[in-house]
């Protein structure tokens, strides 16, 4: 009995044992890769993979809070590590963003540094400042820059005073001569520009202005346009208008001002071929007599005349040779 039933109970113990992992691996192997297929797998993998990324927050992160402002034991824990002469820096900037945008401006700077010359920073002291501006080219003093464009736009004045008062402004600054010399020419370069600009416009302008008066003015003389404008035109020579100064000529165009050339040149005719052959006037004189009878009064020494009897006897001459022509 005991023989025969020891190898009984041994040899169905095996079978029971194996059931367990047979239960469990076909719903594993027949799991289908379905995108719908229950997310339980991927959130475990994901929790996993949290907790193994999970490590502790670094020192530029505890120095800023989540509302974008610094922790208020931001200076704890700079000194704690070894960062203190950090605290000036940190401060300036409002979160870890700008901390390493500053960061990296300064990288770029590092790139250009002047050898054997620190670059100052908020605890420099005055020489350390001085030593670094004299190796970058800063003059001693304001009046050391040498500002003036080497190509002086034309029609531009240098201003000396303005000048001074720029280079206050690079010095304080901290601006190197080369730099000042930069600023300047395109200073002087853009204002050329927009001195170019404003002349184009008011040339523009001044056109479009003179082809209107011209308008005007052949709708008010018609076909007697081209005769009056030469009368008009000879009579401002004779009352002293200077035809080659543009704010003369600037005036004559004015409509009101050659109809009262016009007026004073007609009138003059009259009195000097009167219709009907008698005189307009009984008092009238001619240029020419008028200027003769100025010439002989003070013999022959127009010079030495009244400013108002020498212009009166230039007027007369001139409107002789008017006449003459």
């Amino acid at each position: 009995m005991t023989e025969t039933t020891t190898p009984t109970d041994s040899g169905a113990a095996p079978a029971p044992t194996s059931a367990p992992t047979n239960t469990e691996s076909p719903e594993a192997s027949t799991a289908s890769p379905d995108v719908y297929a229950s997310s339980a797998p991927s959130e475990s993998v994901q929790a996993s993979q949290e907790a193994s990324t999970s490590q502790p927050e670094g020192i530029i992160n505890q120095l800023y809070t989540s509302e974008g402002g610094l922790a208020e034991n931001y200076t704890d824990l700079l000194r704690e590590n070894g960062m203190e002469n950090l605290t000036n820096t940190v401060a300036k900037y409002k979160n870890a963003d700008g901390l390493l945008k500053g960061a990296a401006n300064l990288v770029n700077f590092a790139g250009k540094k002047v050898e054997g010359v620190l670059v100052p920073n908020e605890g420099s002291s005055p020489e350390e400042v001085a030593e670094y501006q004299k190796a970058i080219g800063v003059p001693e003093s304001a009046t050391a820059y040498e500002l003036k464009p080497e190509n002086l736009p034309e029609g531009m004045d240098w201003d000396n005073e303005l000048a001074g008062e720029w280079s206050n402004v690079f010095h304080e600054a901290g601006i190197s001569q080369d730099q000042a010399q930069r600023i300047s020419q395109a200073y002087s370069d853009i204002t050329s520009k927009q001195l170019e600009q404003a002349n184009q416009t008011l040339g523009a302008n001044a056109e479009a202005e003179m082809a209107e008066q011209q308008s005007f003015m052949k709708k008010e003389w018609g076909a007697n346009y081209d005769s009056n404008m030469v009368a008009a035109v000879d009579m401002a020579e004779v009352v002293g208008f200077d035809l080659d100064n543009q704010a003369d000529m600037q005036a004559v165009r004015n409509p009101k001002v050659l109809d009262l050339l016009l007026s004073k040149s007609q009138s003059l005719q009259e009195g000097t071929l009167p219709r009907g052959g008698n005189p307009a006037n009984a008092n009238y004189e001619s240029p020419q007599a008028k200027a003769d009878r100025i010439f002989q009064k003070h013999n022959g020494q127009i010079q030495f005349a009244p400013v108002e009897e020498q212009k009166a006897y230039q007027e007369a001459r001139k409107m002789q040779y008017q006449q003459g022509r």
